[in-house]
């Protein structure tokens, strides 16, 4: 299984960035082809200290593949596209297969 993990900067307006997200972003998201399964949560550290990443995102896809051509579809790219309406500070994304 191949994963894309999406690490949000914490927002300047975090209920905004919890709603928007909740009710718009996820529905495009998970229109995106070959998206096996996704997940998303608001870390904690263990030490009790703030996290370096406000959110985290994991979608799973088959491949490596098959990750970029879900991403370079319509879907992929209008998911994309939204991520300016509730993160504004941007995302940093990551993706690696796992064993």
């Amino acid at each position: 299984m191949h994963k894309m993990i999406v690490l949000y900067p914490k927002p300047d307006d975090p209920e905004h960035f919890k709603k928007y997200y909740r009710d718009t972003h996820i529905s495009l998201a998970k229109k995106i082809p070959g998206v096996k399964s996704y997940s998303y949560g608001y870390p904690a550290t263990l030490d009790g200290k703030d996290p370096p990443h406000f959110c985290m995102f994991i979608a799973e896809f088959d491949s490596p593949a098959a990750m970029q051509a879900g991403m370079g579809s319509a879907e992929g790219k209008a998911a994309v596209a939204d991520i300016p309406n509730y993160s504004p500070k941007g995302v940093t994304v990551v993706h690696m297969h796992s064993e």
